[in-house]
């Protein structure tokens, strides 16, 4: 938070400030500021004022959610050889977050979720014979979800830009960004209204013929996606450490180094199809030794819209559909450009194969083990099939305007609908993207000790193959050393689009004259692998006791462990964005899954206490009769990214995919990140880190040596703990006490550390996960 100080313009609580676009830096005389932007003295009033220590900002506040749901089943013998089941379920919700997950990180800017949902599942199973049955099930799913809902309606106009809202029901803030400070505004995307309805047709057989045990079935699912969904609606400002090395100085100047506001038509309504076929067999080779051997293929078609208001990129090529399009934008019916924008993916066959296996014959034994190819059935991940024909120029204009002017980042003329408005940033499909898939295998012994105790020691292993990640398809490319006219570097943010590969300019252009800005791809090119050592020790209720106790050691390592987690989001999930610090070196991000957890020990138990339990007395029926529950769970610390937030590379923004840089610190040689002292003010060791200072005679485009999810959070260690008591009213009524307490013990899970070394809480703990929680409950079972 800019501490009082700094809300006046005086930096003096601070390191010397420069104007960092004179040759060489200028020093800002005594750190006070020589003159304050109007509209950014308004704008202060949405910064909350520190009250925490000089820059700290400590509030609570207060989550409301709320649902209702109901389902219904029929079950009806139409004959001895026909069954028909109905299942109805309804749910409804909605939900008051004074926090959006993707928005501003203090209060005043809320959002609001309303969801419904029905389900209709009708499933007819006929008996051909004693060894032969058919099922035939038909399901339907009718979701309405609104989310991201703006509920903070001040209006640009309102604070002073002169500017209007592109969506009105979205009226709000505008999203500012002040690297190493807060954010504020209502959130870069929404709302985002959905309305889905998904049908299945699906079919199986089964027969069981001799030793064999034969399945075969197949199915086709219809999907309807009617969306509207915002896209920095109200203008998205991002500030940063130029012109003033000091972000907050720059807004307090009025100068952001880009302005993006997405304009035009954002709905769109999205069809998918899929078709799927399987075919299996278990057969019985011996009565100790049984082979499953199974093929399934999977037909899942590429989102196509309604009106085709999708596009590719593919630089050099002119659209014939659209012959006004700027070239490298393409269409649904151009040469080569399917409905869908890529080609339907047909091999998608996915064999499987399993045995079990009693060595000894005694049943105390049994091996196991299993392989099998998984098609994952959307070929763009969560978020993709929406946020990629959304996008689309010139049906949603997103033009990105380097160093605006603050109140009025269009010079009073925005783009007309319909055009293409210019700088493009642009969000779409590579033409090359395929259907990613995971191949999963397994090894597990199994020994059973008397006739209630397993043991089990298991290997387990998974890699992803042509997983979605977002990539820069337009990087820029960096030139050392000082304009000569000007003074000025010749690689900034601010001269980033005339910099990059396929901008259709020079540095020697004006600005105006660039074509595009960042371009962001869903290419199918990242991978991952898991492997683990699994052993559990399982315990059948017996004498009133019950237990399964599990250990995992494992390893997860991949490429990018998010896909579009955040969106245009102010800051990244633990330290990771859904970009490459270096786009040109991809293999660099390679590391720890920000889900890799070590170690992870799980108890889960329950006990009928036998005390009093067959007591008839009125003490007996008031003291007896307890069961106690609970899981323990202790986990060791998953891995996060120590990022800086200032774009130390120069590489400019890509707000179309993320609302952050994704650059990061050296790490110093010899240094250990992970022996810092582990304490809340302090997590890692600071010293393994260096901030680059960005050198403009440095002859290599600079990229911190620090790789991603190095760094070690704080582990997990938690008890739940319940107590139920069932009190007989008849032979078919009881009520049922219960007392749940959710971390028993109220121990302090610690979330990550602040990891944008850029950050005055810089290595600081600044949360926990929720304390002990206890709830009563009295049901009626009947």
């Amino acid at each position: 938070m800019p501490s009082l100080k700094q809300r006046q313009g005086d930096f003096s609580e601070g390191p010397q400030l420069f104007n960092v676009f004179t040759n060489p830096p200028t020093p800002i005389p005594s750190n006070q500021l020589p003159f304050s932007n109007p509209l950014s003295q308004k704008l202060l009033s949405l910064f909350p004022e520190p009250n925490d220590g000089l820059n700290g900002f400590t509030s609570t506040q207060i989550l409301r959610q709320n649902s209702d749901q109901f389902g219904v089943r029929v079950d009806h013998y139409l004959s001895s050889k026909d069954t028909v089941n109905v299942r109805y379920l309804f749910s409804t919700g909605n939900r008051f977050d004074p926090l959006s997950p993707s928005g501003a990180s203090v209060p005043g800017f809320p959002i609001g979720e309303d969801s419904r949902a029905q389900n209709l599942v009708i499933q007819e199973t006929h008996t051909f014979s004693p060894g032969m049955i058919g099922v035939v099930r038909f399901s339907y799913l009718r979701n309405k979800f609104l989310f991201d809902e703006h509920l903070n309606h001040t209006s640009p106009g309102d604070l002073g830009f002169a500017y209007d809202p592109s969506l009105p029901i979205a009226a709000g803030p505008p999203f500012i960004q002040v690297n190493r400070y807060t954010t504020v505004g209502d959130p870069i995307t929404g709302p985002r209204n959905s309305y889905e309805n998904a049908f299945d047709y699906s079919g199986s057989l089964s027969w069981v013929r001799g030793k064999h045990e034969l399945k075969f079935g197949g199915g086709y699912q219809r999907l309807q996606v009617n969306v509207l969904q915002g896209i920095a609606t109200n203008g998205f400002f991002v500030f940063a450490p130029a012109p003033i090395s000091d972000a907050f100085a720059s807004f307090l100047i009025g100068q952001p180094v880009f302005f993006l506001q997405g304009r035009g038509d954002f709905s769109r309504g999205i069809r998918g199809n899929a078709l799927d076929a399987y075919a299996q067999d278990s057969y019985k080779v011996t009565s100790r030794l049984t082979l499953n051997l199974g093929l399934r293929y999977d037909l899942p078609f590429p989102y196509t819209e309604i009106k085709n208001r999708q596009s590719l990129w593919i630089p050099g090529r002119q659209s014939e559909v659209m012959p006004d399009a700027k070239n490298g934008l393409l269409y649904p019916g151009d040469p080569g450009v399917p409905g869908g924008l890529i080609s339907t993916f047909k091999k998608g066959f996915a064999p499987r194969a399993g045995m079990a296996w009693d060595p000894t014959g005694s049943g105390k034994w049994v091996v196991t083990s299993a392989y099998g190819i998984f098609y994952e059935p959307y070929y763009t991940g969560q978020g993709g099939p929406l946020q990629t024909p959304i996008s689309a120029p010139p049906y949603l204009q997103t033009a990105q305007i380097n160093f605006a002017n603050f109140a009025d980042p269009f010079n009073g003329n925005p783009p007309p609908p319909g055009t293409f408005a210019t700088p493009l940033t642009n969000l779409t499909l590579s033409p090359n993207l395929r259907l990613p898939y995971s191949q999963d295998w397994d090894l597990n012994v199994q020994h059973s000790f008397g006739s209630d105790l397993l043991l089990e020691l298991g290997y387990v292993g998974t890699k992803g193959t042509k997983l979605p990640r977002f990539i820069e398809a337009n990087p820029t490319v960096y030139v050392p050393g000082f304009n000569s006219v000007t003074g000025e570097p010749n690689s900034t943010s601010g001269n980033a689009d005339q910099r990059r590969i396929h901008s259709g300019c020079t540095l020697t252009d004006d600005p105006s004259t660039c074509i595009y800005s960042s371009t962001g791809l869903i290419a199918g090119i990242a991978n991952s692998s898991y492997n683990a050592l699994e052993t559990s020790l399982r315990k059948r209720f017996s004498h009133g006791i019950s237990f399964l106790t599990s250990y995992t050691f494992s390893k997860s390592i991949d490429d990018a462990s998010s896909f579009n987690m955040t969106g245009s989001a102010a800051r990244p999930v633990a330290g990771e964005n859904d970009l490459a610090q270096n786009p040109r070196n991809l293999a660099a991000e390679r590391g720890r899954s920000l889900f890799d957890a070590r170690h992870r020990f799980v108890l889960s138990y329950q006990w009928a206490l036998p005390f009093l339990r067959q007591s008839h007395s009125w003490y007996g029926r008031a003291l007896g009769g307890w069961q106690l529950n609970g899981i323990t769970t202790l986990m060791t610390g998953t891995p996060f990214t120590v990022f800086d937030s200032n774009d130390v590379s120069q590489q400019g923004g890509a707000p179309e995919i993320t609302g952050f840089s994704a650059s990061r610190p050296n790490l110093v040689a010899g240094q250990d990140p992970n022996s810092g002292p582990h304490s809340v003010s302090a997590w890692l060791n600071a010293g393994a880190f260096q901030r680059i200072v960005p050198d403009p005679n440095s002859q290599v485009q600079q990229f911190g040596t620090a790789r991603r999810n190095i760094a070690d959070g704080p582990g997990y260690a938690n008890w739940d703990f319940s107590m139920l008591k069932n009190i007989s009213v008849t032979e078919s009524k009881q009520f049922q006490f219960r007392a749940e307490f959710f971390n028993i013990l109220n121990h302090t899970n610690f979330r990550l550390p602040d990891s944008d070394i850029s950050s005055p809480t810089f290595n600081q703990i600044q949360s926990a996960q929720a304390p002990r929680l206890i709830q009563f409950a009295l049901k009626f079972l009947y």
